[in-house]
């Protein structure tokens, strides 16, 4: 009887986080290539849909439609092939696919995702996690592009809380507060005292004291930076380039 054999799928993640802590996006495509070879090489399913989730995310970061849907669609086939429907894992994987749909313009197809995942986690009970945190978040992205501003509003706010306890990612507090300041600005642009202040709070989350200075913080800091020059904050929005481009040219 032959010996089963797998990928390191820890040692694929480390190798990818410093990809992204250099903001070396060649690295990170070779990467994966790499590591997504190895897995088919060996028959290892569950390897490859670590990989290919992975990918889903690189391909929509860098803009790359058909390659992120294209791993989309072979995610969905080895959740089910997996029977990782169920379970927190599957729920990750489902959380990836919809904001991928939503990214690329279809976010009303990503919904039943969204709603999917979150019945998984639901069922396991880990509705306080990050990873819960996570899928509010997004399908709130998902339900703002659709106008559904008091469903997104609800989700974003209960991403908000489940971090604030979990109290280990100010980055994606900042994101969120963010966003709820675009949504409150959408549905009513003389809410100027609403969205000061969420902006406010955002940014004390954002330099929060403790705060990994990595790839990921750098992440956080871009993409608040444009929604702080929207809301007329320059000087706030060119210090987060700044202090994004030191992180990244420093790893």
């Amino acid at each position: 009887m032959s010996e089963e054999k797998h990928i390191s799928v820890r040692r694929f993640i480390d190798q990818m986080d410093r990809c992204f802590d250099r903001n070396d996006m060649k690295a990170a495509r070779d990467c994966l290539r790499a590591w997504e070879s190895e897995a088919r090489s060996l028959g290892d399913e569950r390897g490859l849909l670590a990989v290919l989730n992975e990918a889903v995310g690189f391909y929509r970061r860098t803009q790359k439609k058909e390659k992120a849907l294209a791993a989309m669609e072979e995610c969905l086939r080895l959740v089910d092939a997996l029977a990782l429907d169920g379970s927190a894992s599957g729920a990750t994987v489902l959380t990836n696919a919809a904001t991928t749909l939503a990214f690329f313009g279809r976010p009303e197809e990503g919904l039943p995702l969204y709603g999917r995942a979150a019945a998984c986690f639901e069922a396991e009970g880990r509705t306080d996690t990050y990873e819960y945190a996570a899928l509010m978040n997004n399908r709130a992205g998902a339900l703002y592009a659709l106008r559904r501003y008091d469903e997104a509003e609800a989700c974003w706010k209960e991403a908000v809380r489940i971090l604030k306890a979990e109290g280990r990612h100010d980055g994606e507090i900042a994101i969120s507060l963010v966003m709820l300041a675009h949504l409150t600005f959408d549905r009513d642009d003389t809410a100027y005292e609403q969205v000061e202040a969420l902006l406010d709070e955002a940014w004390e989350h954002i330099n929060a004291p403790g705060q990994p200075r990595d790839g990921n913080y750098a992440y956080v800091l871009r993409k608040c930076a444009p929604s702080f020059d929207y809301f007329r904050r320059p000087e706030a929005a060119q210090a987060l380039r700044e202090v994004a481009k030191e992180i990244y040219a420093g790893t």
